[in-house]
Formats: C-alpha cells, sequence, structure tokens
C-alpha cells in the first residue's frame, strides 16, 4: 500500500507557492515596465514599440503588380520604382507586426513614420511622401490618397525595423478597444 499523505503539510506549500507566484508576476510587470522606459530612454521616443493595427500599409499583391497600380502616385511625387525598391519596407507592413522606432531625427522622403494629430487620436504608420519645411505629409502604401500635411511636431518617431508577428498581442487589444 501507498502512505497516507499528510495533508496538512500540503497547505502551507500551497500557501507559499501562491504567494510565490503573485510575487513573481508583480516582479515580471515591474521589470516589463522598467525595461520598457529604458527603450523609451534609449530610442528618445515615447513609443519606442509600435504594432500594425491596419492595413493601411499592407501591399495587397506582390510588388509589382502593387507598382502598376500605385507608381503613378510616387512617380507624380518624383519618385521613381527603383528609388521606391531602396526604402525602407518597400512590400509594406501587415496587420500584426511589431515596430521598432527611434527619434524621428533626419526624416526622409520614404521613411515610415509615426505621428499623432492630437493627443487623443490613434498612431497612425504612414511613409513619407513629401516634405516641405515643417509640414510632413505622408501616405500609407495601401490607400488611395494621402493624408493631410502636418507639422514635424507631431512626429512621434521613425520606424527602424519591423518584426512580422509579433505585434498580434496588442493588436487583439487593439480590437477590443484596449
Amino acid at each position: 500500500m501507498f502512505p497516507k499523505k499528510n495533508t496538512t503539510e500540503e497547505k502551507p506549500r500551497k500557501k507559499k507557492s501562491s504567494y510565490r507566484d503573485i510575487v513573481e508576476i508583480v516582479v515580471a510587470f515591474a521589470v516589463a515596465f522598467l525595461l520598457y522606459q529604458g527603450l523609451i530612454l534609449a530610442t528618445g521616443t515615447k513609443l519606442p514599440i509600435v504594432s500594425v493595427v491596419s492595413d493601411s500599409m499592407y501591399h495587397t499583391t506582390p510588388f509589382g503588380t502593387w507598382w502598376e497600380n500605385s507608381g503613378k502616385f510616387y512617380e507624380d511625387s518624383g519618385i521613381n520604382e527603383s528609388r521606391f525598391l531602396s526604402f525602407h519596407d518597400f512590400n509594406g507592413l501587415s496587420k500584426g507586426d511589431l515596430l521598432f522606432v527611434v527619434k524621428a531625427e533626419n526624416v526622409s522622403i520614404g521613411d515610415i513614420v509615426i505621428y499623432q494629430r492630437d493627443p487623443a487620436s490613434f498612431t497612425i504608420v504612414h511613409r513619407v511622401v513629401k516634405i516641405d519645411g515643417d509640414t510632413i505629409t505622408v501616405r500609407g502604401d495601401n490607400n488611395p490618397v494621402s493624408d493631410p500635411p502636418f507639422q514635424k511636431q507631431d512626429l512621434q518617431g521613425k520606424v527602424v525595423f519591423a518584426v512580422p508577428v509579433l505585434g498580434y498581442p496588442r493588436y487583439i487589444l487593439h480590437l477590443f478597444g484596449i
């Protein structure tokens, strides 16, 4: 026969285990918060990590076909196909991409930037298509028209690189309005 377990010994362990679990969760959140604050300091922007939550930068077709449909706007803006191919993420961005963002210094045509028109609005991720002094015009690669021009001071940052799929947790929160 198996020896009978002493249930009085297990209860204190469960209490310690539950307490330990709570402490570990609190510590994990604290570490994540501190790391995020460190990223804010290191990148010079209050939004160092952003998730793509719309299709405004998504290319629905291979680049050649996309250029046939959208290239006229860029050519009229002085951006030919070979120049566009030299841009960062020339194939656009997808929902759920996780973007690493730095301070928007030395922004040039073709850069993907994030901006907000006012603090209450959503963060917008689009490509710079025109710079006129302190005024910037951007356009989502999948949008039929450019956004209204805005001032450089409204820039929140410039995208350095995108990691596919890793932004889905944030995208799911966005779907629930969080």
